[in-house]
């Protein structure tokens, strides 16, 4: 390819997950010379009052109106119902796509967000515009419909049965590649598999509680106090951009040489590297850095959607122990500290599911893509589409 192509990705900012994608494809691409990248955060940019109202209920979804976020994912999914106020929020993703594609010329577009606005953007200008590839990149280990299309070129998708949940909507199984889900190259450095004889040891163990920015725990306090007792563990607590949790557990721990409390870190890969066990949200980005690192994990109760579709995937294919409640935390870190077989299994499970460097191979597929972007085009199926 003599000229670098001009690429543009589409994300979201409800919660980090689309983003940490996005810029790990973006790294991707700049390592290949190719910086002609524009980015859009599609719904942001066509009705932030709108995306903001939504931003606050999904933040507010982890510790209030969890029914009321869990409501709206289930309900937006089309294999069970026809939800029309996404059908009205995809129209202003379209507006903003026609937008770009109007004062661009994209060779290629990315897709790191579940909706329906690029294909209905490709049904309206099917016989007006040149042919580019489409690619949606999936960021869960669960399928939502907002992701199906037969108008999407290509599909990258987390794990075998998510291929398979695709393939049974119809879309055809070569338009689908298992990729992983794109995460920081560092986390590809470290390789926790032998962490399985550390835990049998007498050495003191190591826990690692990511609390996350929204507060997904919220009584930590207690479970770190329930935890202190015991003489063989250190306790590192990631607050992130909780500033309020991180003042409130440095002001009850810093004296306490047992406990650490962090706020917003940038080398969480050794962090879990250095990690025997740890408690973490069901988000898509976290499990895959988790995949990576192959620590055993304990899941925090998850909130209704997508995080909760994501925890119980880990726990049927024996990857975590996942918690219902707060109070059954502190009990599974007990038995994976107690139960060094246990731990084994989890990391043995994880081996099996982990796919390494989901940028590279993606952006390799893609720039094929571009080279004969008619490669991959099939018939159409009867996967359902979006009404417009």
């Amino acid at each position: 390819m003599s000229v670098p192509p001009k690429i543009l990705i589409l994300t979201g900012s409800y919660g980090n997950g689309h983003l940490e994608v996005t810029r790990s494809l973006i790294t991707e691409l700049n390592k290949r010379g190719i910086s002609n990248i524009v980015t859009s955060d599609l719904f942001y940019e066509a009705h932030p009052i709108l995306t903001n109202v939504t931003r606050k209920l999904y933040i507010k979804s982890f510790t209030k109106g969890q029914n009321i976020y869990g409501f709206l994912y289930y309900k937006s999914d089309f294999r069970l119902t026809d939800f029309r106020i996404d059908r009205m929020i995809d129209r202003y993703g379209y507006m903003r796509i026609s937008q770009l594609m109007k004062e661009n010329d994209f060779d290629l577009v990315i897709n790191t967000f579940p909706m329906q606005a690029l294909p209905i953007y490709k049904q309206h200008t099917k016989s007006t515009k040149p042919v580019i590839p489409f690619i949606n990149v999936l960021t869960d280990f669960c399928l939502h419909t907002r992701w199906i299309s037969d108008s999407i070129d290509y599909f990258f998708v987390a794990c075998n049965s998510l291929k398979e949940e695709l393939i049974d909507t119809g879309i055809n199984e070569n338009k689908i590649t298992v990729s992983g889900i794109p995460i920081k190259e560092e986390f590809y450095s470290y390789d926790k598999f032998s962490m399985s004889e550390d835990i049998t040891s007498n050495q003191t163990k190591r826990l690692l509680i990511s609390a996350g920015a929204h507060g997904v725990l919220k009584d930590l306090a207690q479970i770190i106090e329930k935890l202190k007792v015991k003489e063989d563990l250190h306790i590192t607590v990631v607050c992130g951009s909780n500033q309020l949790l991180f003042n409130e557990l440095m002001k009850a721990y810093q004296n306490d040489v047992t406990i650490s409390i962090l706020g917003y870190v940038s080398n969480m890969a050794n962090l879990m590297n250095q990690s025997d066990i740890m408690v973490t949200k069901a988000g898509g980005i976290s499990l895959s850095e988790a995949l990576a690192i192959r620590i055993p994990l304990v899941l925090a109760p998850a909130v209704p959607g997508q995080e909760k579709d994501n925890a119980r995937f880990f726990e049927k294919e024996g990857m975590a122990i996942l918690t219902k409640s707060e109070e059954e935390i502190v009990p599974a870190i007990l038995i994976l500290l107690k139960q060094p077989l246990l731990a084994r299994s989890l990391t043995k499970q994880m081996e099996n599911h982990f796919y390494p460097h989901a940028s590279g191979l993606i952006v390799d597929r893609v720039l094929a893509l571009i080279e004969n972007p008619r490669v991959h085009k099939e018939p159409s199926h009867d996967s359902k589409e979006i009404k417009n």
